[in-house]
């Protein structure tokens, strides 16, 4: 199982129209749209990840396959960027 856990030195801020990460270690900044701000919050609030996509359908109009492509996509992202913590438990 998979535990994805936002770094201590990784700040959020909601902007109008989504979010900005912020590394402060690495100074790096990523911006979110609506979407992947709704995701982040949904990590932070450790909803497990299987449920993110669900939550998301019942937010937007998407599809559950959508759903999951995005939040799939997005965790890999932040992970690459150091923004988000994957851990095998």
């Amino acid at each position: 199982m998979r535990r994805y856990i936002v770094p201590p030195d990784v700040a959020c801020a909601t902007v109008e129209d989504g979010a900005v990460l912020l590394h402060m270690g690495t100074k790096l900044y990523y911006s979110l749209n609506e979407t992947g701000a709704e995701i982040w919050k949904l990590i932070e609030d450790d909803v497990p990840l299987g449920d993110i996509p669900t939550a998301l359908t019942e937010r937007f109009d998407v599809s559950l396959a959508e759903a999951q492509a995005a939040v799939a996509e997005l965790v890999e992202v932040l992970a690459a960027k150091t923004l988000l913590i994957i851990e095998d438990t």
